[in-house]
């Protein structure tokens, strides 16, 4: 009994991601205030997702990597997600001004975008075309891995 219901789980899980083809719409505030719409992004760019925190140093490694891509890849929008706790908001907000990075940076307060992702270790950086679908999805950051992100940036750009 016991064995049947964990393959009618497991089928049922199966079924409901193949569902899932497309990411649903989100919004995220960026640490300006403004309020990001996944739809309006979409509209005109690729977006790159990259979930991190101040206490994370692979994380703190890979964040200057991704803001060298930003102007070489205009037609992608970078948002690099902090996921740390309200009361780092400001810690957020230094490093961010004091290393002069070139993405938009968002705050997951409610960790809404953590909970859609599914982000359950950083840095985590995901790829999502303009057909709303998720092209490429890495945890953890190893040197070399900024070449296997921009090869998916322009896989995914080609695939417009």
């Amino acid at each position: 009994m016991i064995k049947n219901l964990t393959i009618i789980c497991i089928l049922l899980i199966i079924f409901t991601v193949s569902l899932w083809s497309e990411v649903p719409a989100f919004s995220i505030e960026t640490l300006n205030g403004d309020v990001l719409k996944s739809q309006d992004l979409l509209e005109d760019n690729i977006i790159y997702l990259d979930f991190w925190a101040t206490s994370c140093q692979p994380c703190l490694r890979l964040l200057p990597q991704v803001s060298n891509l930003v102007e070489k890849y205009p037609d992608v929008t970078f948002i690099a997600v902090s996921i740390d706790s309200p009361r780092h908001k400001n810690n957020v907000s230094k490093l961010v001004r004091s290393q002069k990075f070139e993405f938009i940076t968002a705050y997951d307060s409610n960790k809404a975008l953590q909970k859609l992702f599914n982000v359950t270790s950083i840095p985590r950086s995901i790829i999502i075309n303009k057909k709303r679908e998720i092209v490429f999805d890495h945890s953890g950051f190893n040197s070399g891995d900024e070449q296997e992100i921009e090869k998916a940036l322009q896989e995914a750009l080609k695939g417009e």
